[in-house]
């Protein structure tokens, strides 16, 4: 009985008298002809992101667009439920809906994006706008000591090979290089990077350094070698720390680098020097007065430090599906 009660409760009678699975019907629903709902929806949405320089395909091939000039992209939506996920939530959906493939971009990913983020810019918030936002502010992650861990896990416990595959083969910088010279390689321009940090720290041999959210060690290995100094190196994520001190045993620095699997709150001791690079972004707003302190702390009476981030040029939020996909409770400064 059970077998065939599944059976009976999957599928639909049809017009014509033969079962058709309900997944079908759905489907066939989905993706049936275009009404004026339809079409009011895709007008609605294009308005709800101030009307950008773009078209909506819908699945039946008819081209949407608010703009009486050409739309400079197109933006292919594969069925209703598409169309309403992005009405309801654009700023979560579009990345989810991107990724399994029920909308697609038929222009430069990158263009596209930048038609959005310009026009959406200079639109006024809506009283729908503000309270997906606040709504989303409700599921960001938080960064208390445990959140914290958590986020990291999220992000840079998914395993070493991964980041190997795209990082600069030198280090393993996951923040911005430094290009004085544009025809440099991305393994030159991070070199020129750890040296304008290391030389705005004024490193000397003997040096003590302490360094905030280390990653895979690069940046710590690279002061060791090149300017004799002695790190202590912070940071929560597992793989990272397995990374770096198996870089310093095979390196021969680690008697001049400490890798400690910790928080920066947690840091102990007096040093010479401070330096954070890609940390600041992480850690929340909340928690910059707790990082002044730890730094305050940290450092000998003539010592002095550097903090790296990347930010924005107006306050925001970070976007919700970065937030929930990539970066959990991130924010740039």
């Amino acid at each position: 009985m059970g077998g065939e009660h599944n059976t009976m409760t999957s599928r639909k009678l049809s017009a014509s008298g033969r079962t058709v699975p309900a997944q079908s019907l759905a489907a066939n629903l989905d993706r049936s002809e275009v009404n004026a709902i339809d079409r009011w929806l895709a007008k609605a949405l294009l308005r709800a992101i101030a009307d950008p320089p773009i078209t909506l395909r819908l699945w039946n091939g008819e081209r949407i667009f608010n703009r009486d000039i050409a739309p400079a992209s197109c933006l292919k939506i594969t069925g209703r439920t598409a169309l309403v996920k992005l009405i309801v939530d654009p700023e979560i959906n579009f990345g989810e809906l991107y990724c399994t493939g029920d909308i697609q971009v038929e222009a430069d990913l990158t263009d596209f994006l930048q038609h959005i983020y310009r026009s959406f810019y200079y639109k006024k918030p809506s009283l729908f706008g503000n309270f997906l936002d606040r709504f989303h502010r409700l599921q960001v992650a938080g960064n208390r000591l445990a959140d914290s861990r958590n986020n990291i896990y999220h992000h840079y416990d998914i395993g070493n090979a991964f980041y190997e595959r795209w990082l600069d083969r030198e280090a393993m910088q996951y923040t911005c290089a430094y290009f004085p010279d544009p025809d440099m390689t991305l393994e030159q321009a991070q070199l020129a990077k750890m040296h304008h940090v290391c030389r705005k720290l004024q490193l000397e041999p003997g040096l003590s350094v302490v360094e905030a959210g280390c990653g895979w060690g690069g940046l710590a290995l690279f002061m060791a070698k090149h300017y004799g100094v002695k790190v202590k190196a912070y940071n929560i994520s597992k793989q990272q720390i397995i990374y770096a001190r198996n870089r310093a045993n095979n390196s021969g620095l680690a008697a001049q680098v400490e890798f400690i699997e910790d928080d920066f709150r947690n840091i102990t001791g007096n040093y010479d020097r401070f330096v954070s690079v890609g940390m600041l972004e992480h850690i929340g707003i909340d928690n910059y007065g707790i990082l002044g302190e730890v730094i305050d702390r940290s450092l000998k009476h003539d010592g002095f430090g550097l903090i790296h981030t990347i930010g924005r040029n107006y306050p925001d939020h970070l976007n919700a599906w970065i937030e929930k996909r990539i970066f959990p409770g991130a924010c740039p400064p």
